[in-house]
């Protein structure tokens, strides 16, 4: 991203006596009054600065008129040559923070040197409208040391500044090439083109400035990336060009310079990187910040689609959304993209928004957590401005965002990563975009040969699937299982028993759905096979590793069952995951969902792996279990029962695990006031419970919270509990660790070796647990300085 700065970033330096250093347009041209001698030629010059909106560059040229061009140029130097040594250096803050964008070039359309001052390297250079050969290396090797380029010229050579209808005119320019200024507008084209701009320091309350911006972007190709522009919340922006994105700031002064710092990269400074027109393609050892999107092996069409994407990607780093109906493969083109394409990324992340997903708050640190070792006071912004550090270029894959929201607080990421995004949604406004509709005659024709390969003259059969992937893979896949014949599919529709599917009306979709899916589900004869199908229906529409589904099912022969569903067109299957479709999912919630009590058993299967008590657990590989635990509690949630508790000590486990302690505390509290209402007050569950939330108030170093229900949970299980159980060596471990953390080591002593006394006489249940306590003791030993001991 590349700042380009206006004449706000001047007006903010003062004199060490508080007053402006620098003067505004209006403010410049009034200068000139007091030289003009004409009382009536005065009178016109105020009128004009009077008008709504005021044209500036008439006004210069009326002036320059009336003086001679020396006398002009002395009055603009009084003007901009001023005593740098009286200004007040604090008052450089915003200047700087434009520094520290880490762009080694800034854009300035202001005369004066300000940037140049502001700037911490004494290697700075500056060019003019005129530095031709200074423009030639930079295409050709990039910025290696900070540039200030004066586009409309530098006070130290008053004859080259733009400051005339003439000259602007010249400057802003459709033919390039007849300019006298063809180098340096060939230049700004090819920056303005290959990178997003910042606009910092301009009033769009002033008509003139806000058409100057325009300008710039029609002219010298700037649609072919996202632009920004930093304005004071409240601004109106309805005549902005659509292609420049609004960042808003509360106030002027230290809130403008807090957001340009928000939008820098972190200390991993970004390299500069050459600029190529288009940029040339890069090998690059990719760095995987996330799990890779699975990969089809066979997909088929899209060939036109897919060239598109890495035409533009390749082009310039950009925003590109690939939006459409559901169903007709954006997913699948955007994956494929990302595999074939990864290797020109330094890094490379995948996420995937559900219709399960919480926030897009939690999806990136969920996502991001083991990468940067986030905390839980890690915010989205400073994921993204950790993302915003990394080097070089960088791809971010976002399957299936549903909201402008969430569009708008993840775009700033464009500085260093090319984000190509999948949505339903065509409001979100993106210069970028390719409208994914149905497949062409030849790749539907494809893509049904490739399953079903008995009758090559298929034409009216597509024409009636709308050429829809999604209902040409299910067609297919019935006629391959004898389900339906070509023949019988021909007679339904030419007696008008199903009706032409039109992909673009809900009404004739719905209809194909449920005809479809109904004919197909109950022609199925196997029975197991229908029953897990209902069973994946309650999981998330997401790609599952087969061995989440195991334990979370737990059936014999799965993984051949599996395959028989993806065999007959009701599951995805991509390398070792399957996914059910949310459109069949939402088919087999609606109309065939299984009772609550056929399918607790999944549920039994999880509390009992995800157990907070297992100290066996690697945390690390429990992250999917989220999106899936969070879905079978929001299905469910009218169920009151003893599973539903233990769904919510798993969950509690598995933010607690992240890191995310407040929303482990939620959780856990949710399953505090579940019991209390099922079991009672003085009972091992609200035992548990307490024991629980101690745990985690212990990690949040909040010590008297966590004391305070780690005693009462030990009260409730010494008087119910057996002296012997488990369960009570867990709170000695937990009240002794509580003490050890407050510095009472003698009492956390007591409370240690009374676990390990527990612990001795259970070695089968507990040898992880003794383990734990051994480690503890050892712990408090060293602390009280009995080395020997420790």
């Amino acid at each position: 991203m590349i700042p380009f700065v206006g004449a706000g970033v001047s007006k903010a330096v003062k004199f060490k006596n508080g007053k402006d250093a620098f003067i505004n347009w209006k403010e410049l041209l009034e200068s000139f009054i007091p030289h003009i001698n004409q009382v009536t030629k005065v009178d016109v010059i105020k009128a004009l600065l009077n008008d709504n909106p005021i044209d500036y560059l008439e006004i210069a040229d009326k002036i320059q008129k009336i003086l001679s061009i020396n006398y002009f140029n002395k009055v603009l130097n009084e003007a901009f040559d001023i005593d740098y040594n009286a200004i007040d250096k604090e008052t450089y803050s915003l200047a700087k923070s434009i520094w520290n964008l880490n762009s080694n070039l800034i854009i300035t359309t202001n005369y004066d040197k300000v940037l140049d001052r502001a700037c911490e390297d004494e290697n700075i250079s500056n060019w003019d409208i005129e530095s031709i050969h200074e423009q030639g290396n930079y295409l050709r090797d990039g910025a290696s040391k900070p540039i200030v380029w004066n586009l409309h010229g530098h006070i130290d050579k008053t004859d080259n500044i733009i400051l005339s209808t003439d000259k602007y005119n010249e400057f802003y320019t459709q033919d390039i090439e007849k300019s006298k200024y063809r180098a340096s507008l060939t230049t700004l084209q090819t920056v303005i083109s290959s990178n997003s701009l910042l606009f910092i320091g301009f009033s769009l309350d002033d008509e003139f400035v806000k058409n100057q911006i325009n300008r710039t972007i029609d002219i010298f190709g700037g649609n072919s990336c996202e632009h920004y522009i930093l304005i004071k919340k409240g601004t109106k922006v309805d005549t902005l060009n659509g292609n420049i994105k609004v960042i808003e700031y509360e106030e002027h002064g230290q809130p403008l310079i807090d957001k340009l710092n928000f939008l820098k990269p972190s200390p991993e400074t970004l390299k500069p990187l050459p600029i190529t027109n288009p940029v040339l393609e890069k090998e690059y050892t990719t760095r995987y910040l996330t799990t890779q999107p699975p990969k089809n092996e066979n997909f088929i069409g899209r060939v036109d689609d897919l060239q598109t994407i890495e035409t533009q990607l390749d082009y310039a780093s950009i925003i590109y959304i690939v939006n459409g109906i559901g169903g007709v493969g954006k997913s699948e083109l955007s994956c494929e993209y990302f595999h074939r394409n990864k290797h020109k990324y330094k890094s490379v992340a995948f996420m995937e928004f559900t219709k399960d997903t919480s926030s897009i708050e939690e999806l990136f640190y969920v996502k991001f957590k083991e990468q940067f070792n986030l905390n839980e006071d890690s915010t989205l912004d400073s994921i993204i401005q950790k993302l915003q550090g990394l080097e070089e270029k960088n791809l971010l894959l976002l399957d299936n965002l549903e909201s402008i929201e969430d569009f708008e607080k993840i775009k700033a990421l464009n500085t260093n990563f090319d984000l190509l995004i999948t949505t339903r949604r065509t409001d979100i406004n993106a210069v970028h975009q390719l409208p994914l509709d149905t497949l062409n005659d030849a790749d539907a024709k494809e893509l049904f040969l490739s399953i079903y390969n008995e009758d090559q003259n298929i034409e009216d059969i597509l024409e009636y699937l709308d050429n829809h992937p999604l209902f040409i893979n299910l067609t297919t896949k019935s006629l391959q299982r004898g389900y339906i014949i070509l023949e019988e599919l021909r007679d339904e529709i030419e007696n008008g028993n199903i009706y032409k599917i039109d992909s673009k009306d809900d009404k004739t979709f719905q209809q194909h759905l449920e005809d479809r899916f109904s004919k197909q589900f109950s022609k199925e004869e196997n029975e197991e096979l229908k029953e897990l199908l209902q069973i994946l229906s309650i999981f998330p529409s997401i790609e599952i590793d087969f061995k989440i589904l195991e334990k979370s099912i737990g059936q014999d022969k799965l993984r051949v069952k599996l395959q028989k569903l993806v065999e007959r067109g009701w599951l995805s299957k991509k390398e070792n995951s399957y996914k059910l479709h949310q459109i069949i999912k939402l088919f087999i919630q609606t109309g065939y969902a299984l009772e609550y009590e056929e399918i607790t058993f999944v549920f039994d299967n999880i509390v009992n792996y995800i157990n907070p008590d297992d100290a066996t657990l690697i945390v690390s590989q429990l992250n999917v279990y989220i999106p899936i635990t969070e879905l079978f509690l929001n299905l469910y949630q009218h169920k009151k029962d003893n599973i539903q508790c233990e769904l919510l000590d798993s969950i509690t486990y598995l933010y607690y695990s992240l890191g995310q302690y407040d929303k482990s505390l939620a959780y856990q509290k949710q399953a505090l006031n579940l019991r209390a209402s099922l079991f009672g007050m003085n009972t091992k569950q609200i035992a548990r419970s307490y024991y629980l939330l101690g745990v985690v108030y212990l990690t949040k170093n909040s010590l008297k919270l966590a004391l305070d229900y780690q005693s009462k949970s030990l009260e409730i299980q010494e008087d119910i509990l057996d002296n012997q159980d488990i369960s009570l060596a867990r709170s000695y471990d937990g009240i002794a660790s509580i003490h050890s953390a407050m510095g009472a080591y003698s009492l956390s002593l007591i409370n240690q070796n009374k676990a390990i006394r527990i612990n001795e006489k259970n070695p089968t249940y507990s040898t992880p647990d003794l383990a734990i306590s051994y480690t503890n003791l050892s712990t408090i030993y060293g602390s009280q300085g009995r080395l020997k001991n420790h």
